[in-house]
């Protein structure tokens, strides 16, 4: 019942806090005007991320006990607000620069909290990697959006799962988290859905990245443990971090996907393009709508995988690792026809 309240108190903190940040963005001109990347016909509100943000402080405060690990979480995600709001506002940033202070930050929570991998038996190691995965997917979440409700409403959904999975193991601070930051989603989304009146902004979309990255690294999955067992493996993290890499497959697939292609194109990877999943999809001729929801759906099919794996055998373990590498292969496929370089020849029908 606790959960439900949280999730209720957050959805009407985002609906009541989302208006109140629309109107400051118009006042100080934190708008996102149109161009040759943006699909926007006008400019819109930047502001979507701090009204995110201050729902799911305020309802953390109210249904957290302030622990020095929730009071770490809501200060570095105040900093990933602020640096993201530097570059909302027209203050922009060199690309390494903000990496430099997407690392900073991280480093920043894995010392206030001690959240941090178990993969090793070395610290440090296991810190590096902590701090290189929050970076990672603070700028995975910021490339992916591109789209009105693209990554609120992947990000709602992913939350969705890793509740699940947390109710699965027992970690009942992991189920407040995100039940939490499915209600401050949910409420952004009923203005960011296509037609959307107001964007996350870089600050929203870092912040979020940062929580769902939060969300993965505290996430144990027991019921992996046979699995673990049976291939000698005395570290369980090892194992069961495949499930929140799996519920956070779109911006993870998303980034390598973007990558991979600019690298064989030889484009620059700092450069804004059309080159998204979600944009070729959209090249094919369907609506904003309907690309959005059919990434929707992959997150559906993504998030019953990663439940139907938390009991498995090692077999059906492995087994349902091969079909999500399949669907991954054949959706770079699939993808990789749709032509948006110079480089290329013109579009080509898809068949």
């Amino acid at each position: 019942m606790l959960y439900i309240l949280a999730l209720l108190a957050a959805l009407f903190f985002s609906l009541i806090f989302t208006p109140i940040a629309k109107h400051f963005a118009a006042k100080f001109g934190v708008l996102d005007k149109p161009g040759f990347r943006k699909i926007h016909a006008k400019p819109m509100p930047l502001t979507g991320g701090e009204a995110i943000f201050l729902a799911f402080a305020l309802t953390a405060v109210i249904f957290s006990q302030i622990s020095r690990e929730i009071a770490g979480i809501l200060l570095v995600g105040l900093g990933f607000i602020a640096f993201g709001l530097l570059d909302d506002a027209g203050i922009k940033m060199r690309a390494r620069y903000k990496i430099w202070s997407h690392l900073l930050l991280a480093c920043a929570f894995a010392y206030f909290t001690g959240i941090h991998f178990s993969f090793f038996r070395y610290e440090l190691i296991n810190w590096l990697l902590t701090v290189c995965f929050i970076t990672f997917m603070t700028n995975s979440m910021n490339m992916l959006d591109g789209m009105d409700g693209l990554v609120s409403g992947v990000s709602f959904l992913s939350a969705g799962f890793f509740a699940v999975l947390a109710f699965n193991s027992g970690q009942n601070d992991l189920i407040m988290l995100s039940v939490i930051i499915m209600g401050a989603t949910l409420g952004f989304l009923k203005y960011n859905f296509n037609p959307a009146s107001i964007f996350l902004g870089e600050a929203g979309s870092t912040f979020l990245g940062y929580i769902l990255a939060v969300l993965a690294i505290k996430l144990n999955v027991f019921g992996l443990w046979n699995v673990a067992l049976s291939l000698g493996i005395e570290r369980l993290q090892l194992i069961s971090f495949i499930i929140p890499l799996i519920v956070l497959g779109i911006p993870i697939f998303d980034t390598y996907f973007v990558f991979a292609n600019r690298f064989l194109h030889r484009v620059k990877f700092s450069q804004p393009g059309k080159d998204h999943s979600h944009h070729r999809i959209h090249l094919m001729g369907f609506s904003q709508k309907f690309t959005v929801l059919t990434l929707y759906a992959v997150q559906l099919i993504l998030g019953m995988i990663a439940l139907a794996m938390i009991r498995s055998d090692v077999q059906q373990f492995f087994a349902l690792l091969v079909i999500v590498a399949i669907f991954f292969v054949s959706f770079s496929v699939f993808l990789s026809r749709i032509k948006v370089y110079s480089n290329e020849p013109k579009n080509s029908p898809v068949s």
